[in-house]
């Protein structure tokens, strides 16, 4: 073989064969997680309720499993409730950018296309012959999916194509009912309905999950850590509301006087032990249905024989026992929970720059990874049904939480760098157009890639940094070149 052949079959080699179009069912395969049976039944669905007004928090811990407890303790504990709620509403943004790339990378308008045109489908247009479509937006499906994230450890979902193998709409799955069977080269998923199990081993299921131990096929909880000290806490705030009266709130105390209560008392009384205990406690007994029977606004009336005052509650010390618990409990939720103590209501202060809130953050950016994951895996399945050899890059916003005025400037900052990197030709017109509007070239727009349209430098500022010039104005007669610069010296606005 000569070195030529052999270096174009080299070259050949590099490139990868195109992967064909999956073979996918013609229909749903997974069902809701609330099923109990794959057939359906005539009896309206059973609505399940807690009951949680007269239920105490402890009876979860006989839960089934792990999962279920967890489940109980976010629908029914204040603070993993919370934390649960603000990982949602911080780790999803509302924008988002979808972008369909061929296999080496570079930008595919159809694709990109395609994708958007499917979403859409998926939230605004679902299938009408269906009837009712319990088919969610964008923002529920992320919302019901970050939860199980968090709730399971693991999310998953099917993407549903009818009759005509078209993709329909975008199927979340309770990652309870699944199991995985073992295989020459990893795990089959099934889903357990009603002790009927059905294959999905199959393109359009997707499953992930959240620091998978390599050692166990299921995922852990995310928020199991918070277990034991949320059952601590809910046993604290038990005991401390059956001794809260006792130990706290002021009470009536009598005391009566024996020597004077002796002369109310007959001879023979006094002179037989028996009558005598038996007439001190009729005396005992009286009194205490006298105050246990007073209304807020009842005066007492009391012979000089029974001596009546306010018993205080118990000293400061009793106070400070039970805020240092208290302290200790919130510390160990908050840790097991992975949230700040802002967010539990556990203090009142909260600095929006502080290492505690950039640690929070990244906690909350999973959700937002694990979904873009997610969505890019169930678009790019999606696209490569209708023979286009390419992939879809679906990603959330970053996550920051300033409001939208404040990040006018750092917006401003992005579409500079981004028009920059236009004009020198390092980016396409179409990636460009997304990212800054979120879809593609309108009709007659003149490519500017590679234009060097923004040849003169621009003055890029970050108001956020100490060093930035951004609103500082030079002194007058400053020139604004080093001396030893051009001839023609810049003089500050307003100096000639």
């Amino acid at each position: 073989m000569k070195i030529r052949d052999w270096f174009n079959r080299f070259l050949g080699a590099a490139t990868l064969p195109v992967i064909p179009p999956p073979k996918v069912p013609n229909k749903q395969q997974t069902l809701p997680g609330y099923r109990t049976q794959r057939t359906t039944s005539a009896a309206a669905i059973r609505k399940t309720d807690r009951g949680l007004a007269n239920t105490d928090l402890l009876s979860f811990r006989t839960g089934r499993d792990t999962s279920t407890v967890v489940r109980d303790l976010v629908a029914a504990s204040p603070d993993i409730s919370a934390a649960v709620a603000t990982y949602l509403r911080v780790g999803i943004p509302e924008d988002y950018t979808m972008i369909g790339r061929n296999m080496d990378g570079t930008i595919n308008p159809e694709a990109t296309a395609l994708a958007h045109q499917l979403l859409r489908r998926f939230t605004y247009v679902p299938d009408y012959s269906l009837g009712f479509n319990p088919a969610g937006s964008l923002q529920t499906v992320s919302e019901s999916l970050g939860k199980e994230l968090l709730q399971e450890g693991a999310c998953s979902l099917e993407v549903v194509l009818d009759k005509a193998r078209l993709p329909t709409m975008l199927a979340p799955v309770a990652v309870s009912t699944l199991k995985f069977y073992e295989e020459d080269a990893g795990v089959k998923p099934v889903q357990d309905i009603g002790g009927v199990e059905t294959n999905l081993d199959i393109p359009t299921f997707i499953y992930t999950s959240i620091d998978q131990d390599l050692k166990n096929a299921y995922a852990s909880s995310y928020l199991e850590p918070a277990i034991q000290p949320i059952l601590a806490d809910a046993e604290f705030t038990n005991d401390l509301r059956r001794v809260l009266k006792r130990a706290v709130h002021p009470r009536v105390k009598a005391q009566i006087l024996i020597e004077l209560a002796k002369k109310t008392l007959p001879p023979e009384v006094l002179n037989d032990p028996d009558a005598y205990a038996a007439a001190l406690n009729d005396i005992r007994a009286n009194v205490e249905d006298v105050l246990n029977g007073l209304a807020p606004e009842d005066a007492l009336v009391s012979f000089d024989s029974v001596e009546i005052e306010y018993m205080s509650g118990q000293p400061d010390t009793l106070g400070d026992t039970f805020k240092a618990v208290q302290e200790l409990l919130n510390a160990k939720i908050a840790t097991g929970a992975k949230t700040m103590p802002a967010v539990l209501g556990h203090t009142t202060t909260s600095n929006a720059a502080s290492a505690e809130t950039m640690l929070y953050l990244k906690h909350a950016d999973l959700i937002r990874r694990k979904l873009n994951e997610v969505f890019s895996r169930a678009f790019t399945v999606s696209v490569r049904l209708f023979g286009l050899d390419v992939y879809i890059d679906f990603e959330y916003a970053k996550l920051d939480l300033r409001p939208d005025g404040e990040l006018e400037a750092y917006k401003s900052m992005e579409q500079s760098r981004i028009l920059e990197l236009l004009s020198i030709g390092m980016m396409s017109d179409e990636e460009a157009c997304v990212r800054l509007t979120g879809q593609l070239p309108p009709q007659g727009y003149a490519p500017l890639a590679g234009t060097m349209f923004m040849a003169a430098k621009q003055s890029v500022e970050n108001p956020a940094s100490g060093t930035s010039t951004m609103n500082k104005q030079l002194k007058p007669g400053t020139p604004a070149a080093p001396k030893n610069g051009p001839k023609a010296t810049i003089y500050a606005l307003g100096e000639k």
